[in-house]
């Protein structure tokens, strides 16, 4: 029922790569995500300036437009923020789903291993619970297999909507002018 020792050593260089994996996956988020997040602030800084600038050369028509360029711009650095990140986010949940579908993988492997050196070692009558057994980790391998590859369309999918929606928070639209019956 024991393992080996050459089976105890790739189990444990499995999990040091899935983890290594997973670091390397999440460090990448964050640095996206810092990158990200310098981008928008030195567009809004840029943003801001120009605006001062002209409010500064005594522009009038800049003056009266200043509230609103400034909220339309902030809007559209919002929704690019917002994509970007849940991009970020679903990259780093994808990656995460995947490791931990690796390391599950191994798991069972180490679990199977255990049921072949029982079943070596193990009377005739055992075999059959034995094999009900691996029958039944096999297709519970699989039913996470299929759950894990619903939940990363499942992402896929709201990285769909997220874009979409980001997307129509950015466009700019034509400022609604009032009726003279709603005065």
């Amino acid at each position: 029922m024991f393992l080996s020792a050459q089976e105890i050593a790739a189990s444990r260089e499995h999990a040091l790569n899935h983890l290594l994996g997973l670091s390397a996956s999440l460090l990448h988020g964050g640095q996206r995500l810092n990158e990200l997040l310098a981008a928008t602030g030195r567009a809004s800084i840029e943003q801001g300036s120009r605006h001062w600038s002209a409010l500064g050369h005594g522009q009038v028509e800049s003056l009266t437009r200043f509230p609103a360029s400034l909220w339309l711009d902030a809007l559209a650095r919002s929704s690019e923020l917002l994509e970007g990140t849940w991009a970020i986010v679903g990259d780093t949940q994808k990656a995460l789903l995947r490791t931990s579908e690796g390391q599950i993988r191994v798991i069972d492997e180490i679990v199977f291993a255990s049921l072949r050196h029982a079943e070596k070692n193990s009377p005739p009558e055992a075999e059959l619970a034995l094999g009900a057994l691996r029958k039944t980790l096999v297709g519970a391998e699989k039913t996470l297999q299929e759950i894990n590859a619903a939940a990363i369309e499942g992402v896929e999918q709201a990285s769909l909507e997220m874009r979409q929606l980001s997307a129509a928070l950015g466009e700019p639209r034509a400022p609604r002018r009032r009726s003279r019956n709603a005065a």
